[in-house]
C-alpha cells in the first residue's frame, strides 16, 4: 500500500545546489540537490552532526548545567529534551532526463541534430525512464531534470528525426481513420514556400509537439515512482526541473510533487506571473524559482520577498556569491519563525487573469507576453491579481482579465460569458476567441464588444488593444486597490 512521501512534508522547502556542506548551510538550507554521478558515491554528501560528547571527557558538560547537559540529566532535572536531530540533510537527486544518446537524438527541420533527447523515441523513454528509476533507489526524492527541453527548442528546432515522423503518422491514423496510407509526411513539412502554420498537417504536428512532451515527463516520473515502491516499499517524491514556464511545464505539474522553475529576467515585475502561474498549477505541492549566479544580494532579498508574497520559494544557481546566500539565510530564517507562528494565509484577490497553458502553445508564447504585461499593470496599479489556469470552478473575483487570449478552450470561453452575463466585469486586452482541439480558429467569445466598455447581460466588458492603456480601463471600471502604498521608490503590495 502506498504511503504519503516522507520528505518533503510541506508546500515550502528550502534547497541547494551546492554539494558542500557549509555552503549549502550558508543558505540556510532543508536539503541539499545532488548529481546522480555523486549520488552514486560514498559517503552521499550531507551535514553530519558532531558526535556525542562522552561523561567525563574535554569539553563535556558539567553536572547541573541544563545549558548543554546531556538528555538523561536534562530528564532527571526536570526538562523535556529536544526531539532527534537528522545526522544529514536529505538528498534530493537530479537526474538529466534530456541528454541524448547514441540512438535517441532528435532532430531540427533541417536534418541537423537537435542535441536533445527525442520524446517520441521508444529508446529514449526507456533510457530516460531507467535514469529516473536509478536516481529513485539513491535518495530522499527524485529531481527530474530537462523535462521541457525538448518541447521549448520551438516547433522547428526538434521533432522531425524518424521516430517522431512515426508518431506523427500515428497519430494522424487515428484522426483520419484506418483507411490512412502512411506516407511520408515531414518533406511536406520542410516546403519553405508556406508559413509553417500554413503548411500541410502542420497543427496535427504542433498538438502533437504538446502532448508528447507531456507525456515523456509523465512517463518518467511515473518510472521513478514505480521504481521506489518495488525497491524500497516507499513512497518519495518526484519534482521536475524546467526552464522557464511555458505550456509543456505547467500541464506537467499535476503529475509532479514539485517544481524548480527559470525566472526569465531579474525585472521583479516580469517573475509575477511565473510565481503566481507556478502556485496555481502547483497547488500545495513546492514551487521553487530558481535565480541566475549573478544574482546580488539586494536582488536576492528582493526576489526571496517576492516569492514569498506570491507563497513560493527561491534557490540560488550553484555559483552565486557568498553575500547572497548570507542574504537567502537571512530570509529563509525569518520565514521560519513566521511559519512557527502564523497559519497560512488566503489572497484577497481584486481581479483574476486566465493564463491558459493550451492558449500560449497555439499563441506560441503571445498569449504568455500578454499576459505578463498586464499583471505588471495590475501590480502598479496596486490591485490584487491572482493567475488561473482554467475557469472550471467559476469567477471567484469581482474582475476577469482576458490578456491575448485569441485561443481559448469552448470550456473556458463558455464560463467567461457565464461570468459576465451573471453581473461580472471582464477586461479583454487584444482579440478573444477559441479554438478547436486541432487548433482551428474559432469565433470570438464577445462578438459584440468591439472597442472600450459595453455592457454584455447583467455585466460589463472592457475591451483595449494595448495594456498600455490598462490604468484608464482601471478608472472607467471603478476599480481601487484594498491597499494603497505611498513610496519614493517601486512598490509591490500583496495581500
Amino acid at each position: 500500500m502506498a504511503r504519503d512521501p516522507s520528505f518533503p512534508r510541506t508546500r515550502h522547502i528550502a534547497l541547494s545546489f551546492s554539494e558542500r556542506p557549509e555552503e549549502a548551510k550558508a543558505e540556510g538550507a532543508e536539503a541539499i540537490l545532488l548529481p546522480i554521478h555523486s549520488a552514486e558515491g560514498e559517503p552521499r554528501a550531507g551535514i553530519p552532526l558532531p558526535p556525542p560528547v562522552q561523561p567525563g571527557a574535554p569539553g563535556a558538560p558539567a553536572k547541573g548545567d541544563l545549558s548543554s547537559a546531556s538528555s538523561n540529566d536534562a530528564l532527571s532535572a526536570g526538562v523535556h529534551s529536544t526531539a532527534p536531530q537528522p545526522r544529514e540533510l536529505p538528498a534530493v537527486v537530479v537526474v538529466d532526463v534530456s541528454r541524448p544518446g547514441e540512438d535517441d537524438a532528435c532532430r531540427a527541420i533541417d536534418a541537423t541534430v537537435a542535441g536533445v533527447r527525442c520524446a517520441s523515441s521508444l529508446e529514449g523513454r526507456d533510457a530516460s525512464g531507467a535514469l529516473a528509476a536509478r536516481a529513485a533507489t539513491l535518495g530522499e526524492a527524485v529531481l527530474l531534470s530537462g523535462l521541457d527541453r525538448w518541447y521549448a527548442l520551438g516547433p522547428l528546432g526538434a521533432g522531425y528525426c524518424r521516430s517522431c515522423e512515426l508518431a506523427l503518422e500515428e497519430n494522424l491514423r487515428d484522426g483520419y481513420g484506418d483507411h490512412f496510407e502512411p506516407f511520408e509526411v515531414l518533406p511536406l513539412l520542410r516546403d519553405p514556400v508556406l508559413p509553417f502554420a500554413e503548411r500541410p498537417f502542420a497543427r496535427a504536428k504542433d498538438a502533437l509537439r504538446l502532448s508528447e512532451a507531456v507525456a515523456f515527463g509523465k512517463r518518467a516520473s511515473l518510472r521513478a515512482r514505480n521504481e521506489a515502491r518495488a525497491k524500497r516499499s516507499l513512497e518519495i517524491a518526484v519534482l521536475g526541473r524546467v526552464g522557464a514556464l511555458d505550456a509543456a511545464a505547467l500541464l506537467l505539474c499535476p503529475h509532479l510533487d514539485g517544481l524548480v522553475f527559470s525566472l526569465p529576467s531579474l525585472d521583479p515585475y516580469d517573475a509575477l506571473l511565473p510565481l503566481q502561474a507556478a502556485r496555481a498549477a502547483l497547488g500545495a505541492r513546492p514551487a521553487v524559482a530558481l535565480l541566475p549566479r549573478e544574482t546580488t544580494p539586494a536582488q536576492a532579498r528582493l526576489f526571496a520577498a517576492m516569492a514569498t508574497a506570491c507563497d513560493c520559494d527561491v534557490v540560488l544557481d550553484g555559483g552565486a556569491s557568498a553575500e547572497a546566500r548570507a542574504a537567502l539565510l537571512t530570509h529563509r530564517m525569518f520565514l521560519t519563525v513566521v511559519r512557527e507562528r502564523f497559519r497560512p494565509s488566503a489572497p484577497l484577490p481584486d481581479a483574476e487573469l486566465l493564463f491558459s497553458p493550451r492558449c500560449d502553445h497555439w499563441t506560441a508564447g503571445a498569449h504568455g507576453k500578454s499576459s505578463s504585461a498586464c499583471m505588471a499593470g495590475l501590480a502598479r496599479a496596486q490591485l490584487q491579481p491572482s493567475v488561473r489556469l482554467a475557469l472550471d470552478g467559476g469567477v471567484r473575483a469581482p474582475l476577469l482579465v482576458l490578456a491575448g487570449a485569441t485561443a481559448l478552450s469552448l470550456t473556458d470561453a463558455a464560463a467567461a460569458r457565464r461570468f459576465v452575463e451573471g453581473g461580472g466585469d471582464a477586461l479583454v486586452i487584444g482579440r478573444c476567441a477559441v479554438i478547436d482541439e486541432e487548433g482551428r480558429p474559432g469565433e470570438p467569445v464577445f462578438a459584440s464588444v468591439k472597442s472600450g466598455l459595453e455592457r454584455v447581460g447583467e455585466g460589463r466588458v472592457y475591451a483595449l488593444e494595448d495594456a498600455a492603456l490598462l490604468p484608464r480601463a482601471l478608472r472607467e471600471l471603478e476599480r481601487r486597490p484594498q491597499i494603497n502604498v505611498a513610496g519614493r521608490g517601486r512598490v509591490l503590495a500583496r495581500a
